[in-house]
């Protein structure tokens, strides 16, 4: 996409600003795991990547500007990591990934926090931004906003936060269990993460999902639990400007069709 300065550009309207890419180049990946560790309580490595850097810290501002708006309660992700695809444990992960339990991802490390997020990719915001506007023209993916793939990262890991805190965590690892202690004697996150991963929607459910979100949230892999985060990236994206919220994404949410409205509800089954 060519960068804009002009507020009644399109170009501008996605975001992504001549000030964004000054601002990119200028950052301190280091000052911001200083302030993610300090003010955050978050395990950062960005490994000098500045984009992720100035990305996430990106992130961090629109998620507390917007859950202030929303007065709701969000726990930041535990760890935010770059890393390099050599050093995975199992190769075949995706490019950027929200582990839902503790897990040794990287070779020669220790275990990860559950909800922990990583990323893999060392391109710039103008090379992202590219590659997501063609991902969108050709209907791949819900936003051609070039924070996207970030946002849609930290959604997993708030919807798994909102998981285990209505639920309970439930599974082996210690920590977790304290983070989260069970709060249902019939059910916990744990279990309801393995049902929401095994759900599919039908032939005709796809067909709408496809309409407002791209072929990616079709796909049968996890499909409830990236439909949800899918939505509400595009939604989201949809609501920010620079890192602002600009419009309440929950607004944008009830100006989509009835039958979407439905299958977003249904794919929500763990806030009932």
């Amino acid at each position: 996409m060519k960068v804009s300065a002009n507020p009644n550009s399109l170009n501008f309207k996605q975001g992504l600003t001549s000030k964004i890419i000054h601002e990119e180049k200028i950052v301190n990946p280091l000052k911001v795991e200083m302030f993610f560790a300090k003010n955050y309580g978050v395990e950062v490595q960005f490994r000098q990547n500045k984009t992720s850097a100035f990305a996430n810290n990106l992130c961090a501002k629109i998620f507390e500007e917007l859950f202030s708006k929303l007065k709701l309660y969000f726990t930041f992700p535990p760890a935010i990591i770059q890393y390099q695809r050599e050093n995975l444990v199992n190769s075949n992960s995706a490019l950027n990934f929200c582990i839902p339990d503790t897990k040794e991802v990287l070779l020669n490390d220790y275990p990860f926090l559950g909800r922990s997020i990583f990323f893999g990719s060392n391109l710039n915001f103008q090379e992202t931004d590219f590659i997501t506007e063609a991902q969108y023209r050709n209907k791949k993916t819900s936003s051609p906003h070039f924070l996207a793939s970030y946002i849609h990262e930290w959604v997993h890991s708030l919807q798994l936060d909102f998981i285990f805190r209505q639920y309970g965590y439930g599974g082996d690892c210690e920590l977790l269990n304290e983070i989260y202690p069970s709060t249902n004697i019939y059910t916990s996150g744990f279990n309801i993460l393995q049902e929401l991963q095994n759900k599919q929607l039908s032939e005709k459910e796809n067909v709408v999902v496809y309409d407002i979100l791209g072929e990616y949230s079709t796909n049968s892999s996890n499909q409830y639990l990236e439909i949800f985060s899918e939505a509400m990236t595009k939604f989201i994206c949809d609501s920010i400007k620079g890192d602002k919220i600009i419009t309440n994404p929950l607004e944008l949410i009830k100006k989509t069709p009835e039958e979407f409205k439905k299958i977003l509800k249904k794919v929500c089954i763990f806030t009932q």
